[in-house]
């Protein structure tokens, strides 16, 4: 089995999904990762002895080996996706098209991020009949409705250091907010203190009306009513 994540830059794959693929990783599949910038437009300030992409692309990889992933760069600008629609569509047709993948992962349409909204579209119309395409939550999970949550609470750790590794841009922001939204995840799917999960959503179309066979080990389906903490912000996704 050979799962993708499509992402606008490096360490986008460590904040939203790092720890379902992980446990894609335990069942043996083949992780690709598919960084479409090398995120020049990050924090410069701990990359001052070279180019902030070249850092960038160091960390990603130094990530990247704790999957035993392959890292497949498309060397597009950052902040610089949206004016590139079509050459994104037909960079990522060609890569679907040799790769072969059994699923994508990839951001939200309605992501808070230019680059990463312009990048879910295009990887949707690129999978189009061929791959279904599950999509990562948003920052603070803010207007995104999973359809079903993936069990991270052992991959955790795991995740947490590899998303360390993105020294240059002071993870440590990322690790919290990471680690919250777990935490809001893990409770709204179970109503239980200490679980963590990921959030994925998965929209039926036509050539693909179910994929529940491509979920990792661990991964639950949204209960019909989600439980909330009596401090939560009500959740304006619709």
């Amino acid at each position: 089995m050979k799962v993708m994540f499509v992402g606008a830059h490096p360490d986008d794959a460590e904040i939203y999904a790092f720890g379902t693929l992980f446990a894609y990783a335990e069942r043996g599949a083949e992780i690709v990762l598919v960084l479409a910038t090398a995120g020049e437009g990050g924090l410069t300030a701990r990359s001052k002895h070279q180019p902030l992409a070249k850092t960038r692309m160091e960390e990603a990889e130094k990530a990247a080996a704790m999957l035993l992933a392959r890292i497949v760069a498309l060397g597009m600008p950052d902040a610089g996706l949206p004016p590139l629609r079509l050459q994104l569509l037909h960079r990522l047709v060609e890569l679907f098209a040799a790769e072969k993948p059994d699923v994508i992962l990839t951001h939200s349409p309605n992501d808070y991020h230019p680059d990463h909204r312009v990048l879910s579209g295009a990887v949707g119309l690129a999978a189009a009949e061929h791959c279904p395409v599950f999509y990562v939550d948003n920052m603070k999970g803010r207007n995104f409705r999973p359809t079903h949550y993936v069990n991270i609470k052992g991959y955790q750790a795991q995740k947490m250091l590899a998303l360390r590794q993105h020294q240059s841009q002071k993870p440590r922001r990322y690790v919290l907010a990471a680690t919250a939204l777990a935490e809001e995840r893990g409770f709204e799917a179970t109503g239980k203190q200490g679980a963590l999960m990921e959030g994925l959503r998965f929209d039926a179309t036509p050539a693909f009306k179910t994929a529940e066979q491509l979920f990792p080990r661990g991964t639950i389906p949204a209960p019909s009513v989600l439980y909330r903490r009596p401090d939560a912000v009500p959740d304006s996704a619709p």
